[in-house]
């Protein structure tokens, strides 16, 4: 090395870049410690190493072309970026600035070489680049904006959701997508918070290009200089619109009923606990309706008129009801109103009548018109109570209170139907108990021929001899025993009683009589009905000729094909099937026609009055003569006078019961006088005193 050349890398060997002479055979002639350090050698490694050996394959061409120019003296110097391979063969990132050097004559003798690790800034700028490739890639829309919040940059997402590109939006602030569907407080909130120094998270109802509004789930953060000054605002937004679709969905099956799109249950406790937590000085009213014989018209026309006949019902009502006031269908036929802020009771009253008049109006389902009554239960909200559950519970007592006097009208709640409540409560609990502990007992009333006076029949009448209470009449506790499912029980125990009562007789050596016994609605509707009865037969060893069922006009009417049903199977049995009470309910020639029965019992009611009232020996008339016509039995009930008797034979009537022969007795007065051969042709005064 010359001395020219030494003197110009000698203070190089104490610099941190590295260095190193390139002799013009492209030799390292000379390398300091900082470059020997930067690849990992110790300095006289280096020494006398070909330049190419270091460098990256692939990229020794690179600097090789240049490298011979410069040392031709045709270029002055030359900058490069390239990877030279270290020690422990790792490569290193550098920059190569190349200049030559000049012997006494001024020929180029060889070249300096200062080597720059560039590692970091290309670690950096990858980063960077990975940085900018994500955000432009995200699923999420990013703005950046000034510290005055002009829009410096916008990625692709951001195109995507809002429909302006990066350079329609460039120097303007977000204010372009604002709605004024979103509050000026929530902007004042935002802004409060990022010249705090603080990000802010919240939704923005914005705007696209094309009109369109979205919900924007917006993250909002400044950013700061070291010196503590905001330069930048970052907001990082997800389109959130289907979401927000997806809970008005939930929140629609979650608080309002899908078929009339009315509140449901959830959406009208909430209501009234609202209202229940706000002072009024007028009246507010929580009414309750049901629908009067829905059941009959959804099993009889089918669901989808039921349907349509409720969805008809919910538009009537939102029509009548007025805003403060709510509309709700708790379920099934079920419709409550929380009626507000009423001057005066009568308003009130007033408001109740226009909605059973309303929903009393015609309605057309398909090809049929029909005509819908409704019972309303009103309580008053804070009057009577100021409990959600206690009002609801007032108006369910008012409602069937509206019931019991005729339906199609309405009843305020009053305290006593809380006693009312208590005590059907009580007779439920008490008739319970009643089956377990043999409270329950029959007594039999006599069918007698109304020609030879012989008895002919049996009716098997149920009694409950309460412990404190004393005998309960049937009219007190079936209807309860129906409502709760009890009847079923009762009815089978009833069942078992008449048929072994029946074959006890026979087992006496007396001539056999037939047991009448009584079905109920719910128990006719049992699929295991008539295999249960099969079933008592068989246990008791009565032949199935000697049982009559009694059934009203009602049980059929409910399902004429189910009711069809199983008579056929009953008759076919060899059982009798007698329509009791008939003539006050559903009489039609038409289901006579089609119904497999045996017997017609006459109502009390029409012969109580005979021969006072003219309109009921008519009947009376009608009803023998047709049963002659159609081939049926007649059995007269309710006979007390001999008047009565008199009329009933000259009318051909064939068998009656009534106190005139005697009043439902115990299985043992009756045999008392069976046994001796009684019969009732001479004897028109009870026999035996009244159970």
């Amino acid at each position: 090395m010359n001395k020219e050349i030494a003197a110009v890398f000698r203070p190089l060997l104490h610099t941190s870049v590295g260095a190193a002479i390139i002799s013009n055979d492209y030799l390292l002639a000379q390398v300091n410690p900082a470059l020997a350090e930067l690849l990992g050698y110790r300095a006289e490694q280096l020494q006398r190493m070909p330049l190419r050996e270091l460098t990256a394959k692939g990229q020794r061409a690179c600097h090789a072309a240049d490298l011979e120019r410069l040392m031709a003296g045709e270029i002055d110097t030359f900058d490069l970026r390239v990877d030279l391979v270290g020690a422990e063969q790792q490569l290193v990132h550098t920059h190569l600035s190349v200049t030559p050097l000049f012997d006494e004559q001024q020929r180029i003798c060889a070249a300096l070489m200062l080597v720059v690790d560039v590692t970091t800034e290309i670690r950096h700028g990858l980063e960077l680049k990975k940085l900018f490739q994500a955000v432009e890639s995200s699923g999420s829309a990013v703005v950046i904006t000034d510290a005055r919040g002009r829009i410096e940059y916008a990625n692709s997402r951001f195109t995507d959701i809002t429909g302006y590109h990066l350079d329609e939006v460039r120097g303007q602030t977000p204010a372009i997508l604002r709605s004024e569907n979103t509050s000026d407080s929530t902007y004042r909130e935002l802004w409060g918070n990022l010249k705090a120094g603080q990000k802010w998270r919240g939704t923005l109802y914005n705007r696209r290009k094309n009109g369109t509004h979205y919900w924007a789930l917006q993250s909002i953060s400044p950013i700061h200089d070291e010196r503590g000054t905001l330069v930048n605002i970052v907001s990082v937004s997800e389109d959130i619109t289907a979401m927000k679709d997806h809970e008005r969905q939930m929140e629609q099956l979650a608080y309002f009923d899908p078929l009339t799109q009315l509140g449901n249950r959830r959406n009208f406790r909430e209501k009234l606990s609202e209202v229940l937590h706000q002072p009024c000085e007028n009246y507010q009213a929580l009414l309750l309706l049901d629908l009067d014989e829905f059941k009959q018209i959804n099993d009889t026309l089918g669901h989808d008129a039921g349907d349509t006949l409720l969805t008809t019902i919910a538009n009537r009502l939102r029509f009548c009801i007025e805003a403060p006031s709510t509309v709700y269908r708790l379920g099934g036929d079920e419709f409550t109103v929380i009626l507000r802020d009423l001057p005066t009771l009568e308003g009130l009253k007033h408001k109740a009548q226009q909605v059973i008049d309303l929903l009393a109006q015609p309605m057309r389902i398909g090809t049929r018109e029909l005509r819908i009554t409704v019972s309303i239960g009103i309580t008053l909200i804070h009057l009577d109570s100021t409990d959600s559950s206690a009002l609801l519970r007032n108006a369910d007592l008012a409602m069937y209170a509206a019931k019991e006097r005729g339906r199609n009208n309405f009843q305020f709640f009053s305290p006593d139907m809380n006693v009312e409540a208590r005590r059907s409560m009580t007779l439920e609990h008490d008739l319970r108990n009643a089956i377990e502990q043999h409270q329950l007992y029959l007594v039999y009333q006599p069918q007698v021929s109304l020609q030879s006076g012989r008895v002919q029949a049996l009716e098997a009448l149920i009694r409950w001899r309460h412990p404190t209470e004393g005998v309960v009449a049937p009219n007190d506790f079936i209807p309860k025993a129906e409502q709760t499912g009890l009847i079923k029980p009762i009815g089978r125990w009833v069942l078992e009683q008449a048929c072994h009562s029946a074959r006890q007789i026979q087992q006496l050596g007396l001539p056999p009589l037939k047991m009448s016994v009584n079905l109920s609605a719910r128990q006719f509707d049992d699929e295991q009905l008539v295999d249960q009865i099969s079933e008592i037969l068989d246990q008791t060893g009565l032949e199935p000729r000697y049982l009559e069922l009694e059934i009203t006009e009602g049980v059929l009417m409910d399902n004429l094909q189910q009711a069809a049903r199983i008579l056929q199977r009953l008759r076919a049995m060899g059982i009798r099937i007698a329509i009791d009470d008939f003539g006050t309910g559903y009489s039609s020639l038409n289901y006579l026609k089609k119904m497999p029965v045996d017997v017609l019992k006459i109502d009390r009611s029409f012969v109580m009055e005979i021969p006072a009232e003219k309109d009921d020996m008519a009947i009376t008339t009608t009803i023998i003569t047709m049963a002659g016509q159609l081939g049926l039995s007649v059995v007269a009930e309710g006979i007390e006078t001999r008047e009565q008797l008199a009329f009933l034979q000259q009318q051909q009537c064939a068998t009656g019961q009534g106190f005139l022969f005697s009043p439902p007795v115990s299985l043992e007065q009756f045999l008392t006088g069976y046994r001796a051969g009684q019969d009732y042709r001479d004897r028109f005064t009870p026999v035996f005193p009244s159970q």
